[in-house]
C-alpha cells in the first residue's frame, strides 16, 4: 500500500495567534511519523488570503496529484486546506475519486468531510433555545434596572460617564448615567454638521484640525458612523419591548436626530442603487443539465427599467450551449421547496437523524477524545523539554530558536485544548434521535419564500443542483458521508436512468418530486455514500 504523503501548510492571518507555517510543517511531519507515512514533498503558501487563485503551491499540489506519488495530504487544521466548506468538499471529492487521495488533519481526529451539516445546524438551534431561556431571566432583572433609571451594564457610549448613587446592589454600588460635557460637545457638533449636509469625512477632517482625539487617536468617519443612528443620544431608546426614557440624559434633540436619520436613509438608498446587492444563493452549486458547466449570475434591465436576475450556463455566453436561462428567484425557491418537502417525509427524517447520531457518537466518542488528550500530553512533554533546553542553552541564537519552537508548541496546545473543550461541550448536549427529529420538525416550519430561510437551507444542506430545461435534480448532503465523491453530469444522467429501471442509483436515497414549474419530474437525492 502506498503510504506516501505530502504536507500542505498555509499562513493567512495578520495576527500573532496563528500557528506559523514552519510550526505547521513540523507538527504535520510528527503526525506523519506517528502514522507511518513517508513525506515526499511539502507545499507552502504564505499569502494573506485564502482564495485558491492566490495559492500557487495549492494549485501545484492539485496538479501533482495525478502523478500517483502520494495518497495522503496532511494539514495542520482542516481550515488550512480550503477557503470554505464548499471548496473543501469539492477539492476532496476530486482528489478522492480521481486519485484515491485523502486529506487528513494533524490536530483534528474527525475528518471534516464526514457530513454533520444537520448536526451543526442542530447545535446552533439548541444553543439558541438555551440563550432564549437565559435571556428571559436576564431581561427580568434588567427591566427592573431600566424602570429605576439605573445603569444596566454593557458598553457606555461616547458622551456619557457613570456616577455613583447611594444604593447598593449584588455587585456593589449602583451607578447612573450622566452627561460628559466635554465629549457631549463633540457629539452635538457631529450631529449638527451631518444634519446640515456636511459629509462624514469633512466632519472628521475638521475634528482633526481642532486637534480633537478619540482614545488618543485622530477621528475618522468610521469612529462616529454608528453614533449617528444611536437613539440613546435623544434620551429615549428601546430596551427589548420597553421604552427607556430615564436612563440616558438627552444630548441631541429629537428634531436634529430625525433629520440625521432621514439623510442616512437617503444615502443608504443611493449606495444600494450603485452596488451589487442581489445574492445568488446557488452560486457554485447550480450546474447546467445540458453540458455540466456551472451556471453563473446573469441579468438585465427591461425597457421600463425593471431589473431581472437569472442563472445562465457559462457556456451559453460563449454560444457553446443552448440551455435556457433560469429565473433566479424561481429556481432558488424551487430548490428550497425540494429540501423542505424532502425533510417533510418521515422516512427521510428518520434516516437523516440516525446518520446525525452516528456522526455525533463518532465525533464525541472515546477514541476521538483520547487522541486529542494524547496529543496534548505529547505537546506538554515537548514544551517541558524545550524549557529545560532553554535553561541550558549557551548562546542567544540557540535560545532564540528554542523560544520560537516554544511559541509554536504553546499555540498547538491552545488549539488542541480548544478543540477538546468543544467536544466536551458537545458531549454534554446529550443528543438523541428524538431531539434531532424535533429540530427538523421546527426547521420545516420556515417559509420557503423567505430569502434568509432559503439561504439557510441551501448553504447547509444542498450539495449540487443539475438544471435542465424541464427537470431539476437536487443532491442533498447531511449524513455520515465517509466516501464523498464528485458527481459529474454523466453520474447524474446514470442516476436518473437507474430510477426508470427500478435500480437504486449510486447508493442514493431517492425522493421523487411531483411535476414542477419546469414541466417535468424533479428528483432529490440524499447522498448516503457517494
Amino acid at each position: 500500500m502506498n503510504n506516501n504523503a505530502v504536507i500542505y501548510a498555509r499562513y493567512s492571518s495578520q495576527g500573532q495567534n496563528e500557528q506559523s507555517i514552519e510550526g505547521q510543517v513540523r507538527i504535520c511531519t510528527a503526525y506523519a511519523e506517528s502514522k507511518g507515512f513517508t513525506v515526499v514533498k511539502t507545499y507552502m503558501d504564505k499569502a494573506r488570503t485564502g482564495t485558491n487563485d492566490n495559492r500557487p503551491d495549492f494549485q501545484k499540489m492539485i496538479s501533482d496529484a495525478d502523478k500517483g506519488a502520494f495518497q495522503h495530504i496532511i494539514v495542520y487544521k482542516f481550515d488550512r486546506f480550503a477557503r470554505n466548506r464548499i471548496d473543501s468538499i469539492m477539492y476532496k471529492a476530486q482528489l478522492k475519486k480521481q486519485y484515491g487521495i485523502r486529506v487528513v488533519s494533524a490536530t483534528e481526529p474527525v475528518s471534516d468531510d464526514e457530513g454533520g451539516e444537520i448536526y451543526e445546524m442542530f447545535l446552533e438551534w439548541n444553543d439558541e433555545k438555551y440563550s432564549e431561556r437565559l435571556s428571559k431571566r436576564v431581561r427580568d432583572g434588567l427591566d427592573t434596572s431600566v424602570k429605576n433609571g439605573t445603569y444596566c451594564g454593557g458598553y457606555l457610549i461616547y458622551g456619557y460617564k457613570l456616577i455613583d448613587t447611594d444604593k447598593k446592589g449584588n455587585k456593589g454600588t449602583i451607578h447612573k448615567v450622566a452627561i460628559d460635557e466635554e465629549q457631549a460637545e463633540i457629539v452635538r457638533f457631529i450631529f449638527t454638521e451631518y444634519a446640515n449636509g456636511t459629509d462624514k469625512k469633512e466632519i472628521a477632517d475638521e475634528l482633526y484640525k481642532r486637534h480633537i482625539l478619540y482614545k488618543g487617536k485622530p477621528f475618522t468617519f468610521r469612529t462616529f458612523e454608528n453614533w449617528l443612528s444611536n437613539a440613546k443620544y435623544t434620551g429615549e431608546f428601546m430596551h427589548g419591548q420597553r421604552l427607556c426614557a430615564n436612563t440616558y440624559p438627552a444630548i441631541i434633540d429629537k428634531a436634529t436626530f430625525a433629520k440625521v436619520q432621514k439623510r442616512l436613509q437617503q444615502n443608504k438608498i443611493l449606495a444600494g442603487a450603485n452596488s451589487a446587492i442581489e445574492p445568488y444563493l446557488l452560486t457554485g452549486k447550480a450546474f447546467c443539465g445540458h453540458c455540466g458547466t456551472a451556471m453563473i449570475a446573469g441579468g438585465g434591465t427591461s425597457r421600463l427599467g425593471k431589473k431581472h436576475y437569472y442563472y445562465v450556463c457559462k457556456q451559453k455566453n460563449k454560444a457553446l450551449c443552448d440551455k435556457k436561462r433560469e429565473d433566479k428567484d424561481k429556481l432558488e425557491l424551487y430548490v428550497t421547496q425540494v429540501v423542505h418537502d424532502f425533510l417533510s417525509d418521515r422516512k427521510n427524517v428518520e434516516k437523516a437523524a440516525q446518520d446525525t447520531i452516528n456522526y455525533y457518537e463518532q465525533r464525541t466518542g472515546d477514541n476521538g477524545m483520547k487522541s486529542i488528550e494524547a496529543q496534548i500530553r505529547h505537546a506538554q512533554d515537548e514544551a517541558e523539554q524545550l524549557t529545560n533546553a532553554f535553561i541550558l542553552a549557551r548562546n542567544d541564537l540557540l535560545r532564540a530558536n528554542i523560544e520560537r519552537k516554544m511559541q509554536e508548541i504553546e499555540i498547538l496546545i491552545k488549539d488542541l485544548t480548544a478543540h477538546k473543550a468543544q467536544i466536551e461541550l458537545e458531549r454534554g448536549q446529550k443528543i438523541t434521535k428524538e431531539k434531532i427529529i424535533d429540530f427538523v420538525a421546527m426547521l420545516i416550519k420556515g417559509d420557503p419564500n423567505d430569502k434568509e430561510y432559503q439561504k439557510k437551507l441551501i448553504d447547509n444542506l444542498v450539495y449540487k443542483v443539475f438544471v435542465y430545461d424541464d427537470t431539476v435534480v437536487t443532491y442533498l448532503i447531511f449524513g455520515n458521508d465517509k466516501e464523498i465523491k464528485e458527481i459529474s453530469l454523466a453520474d447524474n444522467d446514470k442516476a436518473i436512468t437507474g430510477l426508470t429501471q427500478r435500480v437504486q442509483p449510486l447508493s442514493l436515497l431517492v425522493h421523487q418530486m411531483p411535476s414542477n414549474k419546469f414541466g417535468g419530474i424533479s428528483y432529490c437525492f440524499y447522498k448516503e455514500s457517494l
